[in-house]
């Protein structure tokens, strides 16, 4: 699934980017510098061939 929208918000910021020609998205993420575990809510904005859907994701920053 190739130039989909992938939004994933994190501490009250929102990163958005779009899918790969592989279906990839990788999210950069330099202002959580803060080391320790957050929450994040990473969103896909649905397709015609696919329903929206939203998801909670754990984050570790080392």
């Amino acid at each position: 699934m190739k130039n989909n929208k992938i939004a994933l918000k994190v501490k009250g910021k929102t990163y958005k980017v779009t899918t790969n020609a592989k279906g990839k998205a990788t999210f950069n993420l330099k202002k959580l510098t803060k080391k320790g575990k957050f929450t994040a809510t990473i969103k896909f904005s649905g397709n015609k061939y696919y329903k929206a859907i939203s998801k909670k994701v754990k984050i570790t920053v080392k």
